[in-house]
């Protein structure tokens, strides 16, 4: 057994025999069983329609799905292709393919939708990775608590990060956006700092959230001090002490955007 100079220094200037000391044992990764549960994700990155072809479209989506204890896969989407949206109900299965590794296959109107996820030590999954040909898009996962939310969840100090692009002149263009906002009982009043293609700018704004009935989905409808409007399919991810924030996808088709917003 290898023992590291400095501990056995320190046991002998204590007074202890070399012999008792030895390095910690690693600990291993416990994280073979998923952790079944409700999960909100976000996805953003491209499609080709064909892989041959040069020109990648922009796509993002936000889910809610549920992991059973048999492997079965349930859960909701909602989906940006380009200037199209979609949304579904859909059904799938959970598999384990490695170490803290495990496969999600969904089956959608569309297609089977195929992606990997690694686990934390849990058994919970933080980030995936579409495996479906074609796809450069990675997800970002939030666990859940269980029941319905409700609009006053969200009250306080709500900050945001939003990534996407919009649609000019016949191309897309990356767009940023960070945002501070005050929610009251499915009212919100915040400031936004964009930076759209690279041109910055600074506005305040309002909203209103309107949560489907028993679900913690609802649209969101915002308008700025400029007279822009905005709207997004928005997924509140409910904790056990109060809603984590909320994750939003755009429904405005020249805009694609995707952002988790985190209550304070």
């Amino acid at each position: 057994m290898v023992r590291s100079p400095s501990a056995v220094l320190l046991a002998l200037a204590c007074g202890l025999p070399a012999a008792m000391v030895a390095p910690r044992p690693t600990q291993a990764a416990d994280c073979q069983t998923p952790m079944q549960g409700r999960y909100a994700v976000m996805a953003m990155g491209t499609v080709r329609a064909d892989q041959r072809s040069a020109t990648a479209t922009p796509q993002a989506r936000l889910l809610e799905e549920r992991w059973q204890p048999d492997g079965r896969v349930e859960g909701r989407l909602v989906e940006r292709v380009g200037e199209a949206l979609r949304s579904t109900s859909y059904r799938g299965s959970l598999n384990v393919v490695g170490t803290c590794l495990v496969q999600v296959q969904r089956q959608l109107p569309w297609g089977q939708q195929l992606s990997e996820a690694v686990l934390d030590n849990r058994g919970r999954p933080l980030y995936s990775l579409d495996r479906t040909p074609g796809t450069v898009i990675s997800s970002r996962w939030l666990p859940m608590a269980p029941g319905s939310c409700r609009g006053s969840d969200l009250n306080g100090v709500v900050l945001s990060s939003q990534v996407g692009v919009n649609r000019v002149q016949g191309g897309w263009k990356p767009n940023a956006v960070v945002q501070r906002e005050v929610w009251r009982d499915g009212s919100v009043e915040g400031v936004a700092l964009s930076s759209y293609a690279g041109v910055g700018d600074s506005v305040a704004y309002t909203g209103q959230l309107r949560l489907d009935a028993d679900s913690c989905w609802g649209a969101l409808a915002e308008t700025d001090a400029k007279g822009g409007r905005y709207n997004y399919r928005a997924l509140v991810v409910n904790g056990r002490k109060g809603a984590r924030g909320y994750l939003y996808l755009q429904t405005d088709p020249s805009d694609l955007t995707v952002g988790w917003l985190v209550r304070d």
